[in-house]
């Protein structure tokens, strides 16, 4: 049986982010495996998978920061603003711009950052997504949404390609950023390739390969499973050793914060708590209550972990 736990697999390029949770989902006969952040069919790289209860986990993870690196294909416009789209617009001629002046450009996209999705994207719009509407042929106004550049970094020119590497914020379109860079040059531009180096706490060094870990499954060897408590990590913890108090936690009962824990200024303006018993096993994720302002305040308990007392 398989734990609750994260995988990290590296995405091959041509399958959706939901093909490789099917294929993984098969092999590993897992009831459940979902992942924390779609890539596209051409883009490669990490993808975290969630296993069964490490589902249930998936919105309590910091994947606040994302790393790519890419190519940027200057002089060709496509719909789908990357190589696998529909050409709608080429540059004729030599490209005159030098490194300088890609540079600059880059710069000009640090820090906070207004996009506005692309047609072909996930993102949605009354209630579908947008690529269903560009689909069928029907039109509407992609939204608009501020993210945040750290880094957008050039690491070589070789016309007509232009490899880069940003550091950004969740929900960041990488393929927007190149259409805007090509735009600022005059010439156009599309993703030609994507690769995500980083999600938030998951990285290239805990990938496997999709065929690798059919490999490995295959043979029956242990995978580099990552626990929930490793993804955490960025969460305030509560040790709790009391049966009766664990007894309440199984059943998704608030709990008095002074049986728990000494009051902390660590809690103040936090939103989740991480409860774990002695051993380091995960019991709960909670919250404290922010309506109470007595002296006794309360943990609420907001995913429950541990199985249920008879």
């Amino acid at each position: 049986m398989i734990d609750d736990a994260f995988l990290v697999v590296d995405k091959p390029q041509g399958l959706t982010s939901q093909q490789v949770v099917a294929r993984v989902k098969r092999k590993l006969g897992c009831r459940k495996v979902g992942h924390t952040g779609t890539l596209d069919p051409l883009a490669t790289g990490v993808l975290p998978l969630a296993l069964n209860r490490a589902t249930r986990l998936i919105q309590y993870l910091d994947e606040s920061r994302k790393v790519y690196s890419g190519e940027i294909e200057l002089g060709v416009e496509s719909d789908t603003l990357d190589r696998d789209g529909d050409i709608v617009a080429r540059h004729e001629g030599p490209f005159e711009c030098s490194e300088k002046e890609i540079s600059e450009v880059f710069a000009r996209y640090h820090g906070l950052v207004t996009q506005v999705a692309p047609i072909y994207s996930a993102i949605k719009s009354k209630g579908r997504p947008l690529y269903a509407y560009a689909r069928s042929g029907v039109e509407v106004v992609p939204p608009e949404r501020q993210v945040e550049i750290d880094s957008f970094t050039l690491l070589s020119y070789r016309p007509p390609l232009v490899a880069f590497r940003v550091v950004c914020s969740k929900g960041t379109y990488v393929r927007s950023l190149a259409a805007d860079v090509g735009r600022d040059l005059g010439y156009g531009a599309r993703i030609w390739s994507l690769r995500r180096e980083a999600s938030g706490p998951f990285t290239l060094d805990q990938a496997l390969s999709l065929d690798k870990l059919m490999e490995k499954i295959a043979a029956g060897e242990s995978l580099p499973l990552i626990s929930p408590l490793e993804v955490l990590s960025h969460l305030p913890r509560i040790v709790v050793d009391e049966s009766e108090i664990k007894e309440k936690i199984s059943h998704g009962v608030a709990v008095p914060l002074d049986r728990v824990s000494t009051p902390s200024p660590i809690l103040n303006g936090r939103d989740e708590i991480v409860l774990v018993d002695e051993t380091g096993t995960l019991l709960a994720l909670a919250r404290l209550d922010k309506e109470n302002d007595s002296d006794n305040k309360e943990l609420r308990m907001s995913r429950v972990m541990m199985p249920q007392s008879s």
